[in-house]
C-alpha cells in the first residue's frame, strides 16, 4: 500500500513539475476542427513573424526537446515536491537561456507557438524548418 502511495506521489509531482515547465517549451497543440474556430475567436488578429523569427523557432525546439527529455530523467524518482519544483525551475532557466541565445525573445517564442496552435499554415511552415 505505500509503495503505490509513494508511486503515485512521484507521478503526481512529476506531473506537476513537468506541466509547469509546459508553458515556454512544449510544442504547439494541434487544435481539432471544431476547437480551432473557438480558438480564433478568442485569440486576438494572427500575428505576423519574420521569417528569421521563424527559423528560430524551428531550430530551438530540437534543443528544448533534449532539455525536457535531460530534466525528465533527473526528475524520475523524485519524491520531495521542494526538489521536484527546484529541478523543475533549473529546466526553465535554461529552457529561457535556449530561446534567448538563439536570439528571440521568449514573448516571441510564445506568441509563435500560440499562433501555431490556431494556424495549421504557420504550423506546417515551421515544422518544414525544422525538419
Amino acid at each position: 500500500m505505500m509503495k503505490k502511495i509513494a508511486a503515485r506521489n512521484r507521478k503526481t509531482l512529476f506531473a506537476v513539475a513537468f506541466a509547469t515547465a509546459l508553458t515556454l517549451a512544449a510544442a504547439p497543440a494541434m487544435a481539432q476542427p471544431g476547437q480551432a474556430a473557438a480558438q480564433q475567436a478568442q485569440q486576438p488578429a494572427a500575428q505576423e513573424f519574420d521569417e528569421a523569427d521563424l527559423q528560430k523557432f524551428a531550430s530551438v525546439n530540437t534543443e528544448l526537446a533534449e532539455i525536457r527529455s535531460s530534466f525528465t530523467q533527473k526528475l524520475n524518482g523524485v519524491q520531495d515536491q521542494e526538489t521536484a519544483m527546484a529541478i523543475q525551475q533549473e529546466m526553465n532557466n535554461e529552457m529561457v537561456k535556449a530561446v534567448q541565445n538563439k536570439g528571440l525573445e521568449v514573448q516571441t517564442y510564445n506568441a509563435i507557438a500560440n499562433q501555431m496552435s490556431v494556424d495549421e499554415e504557420l504550423r506546417k511552415k515551421v515544422e518544414q524548418m525544422g525538419n
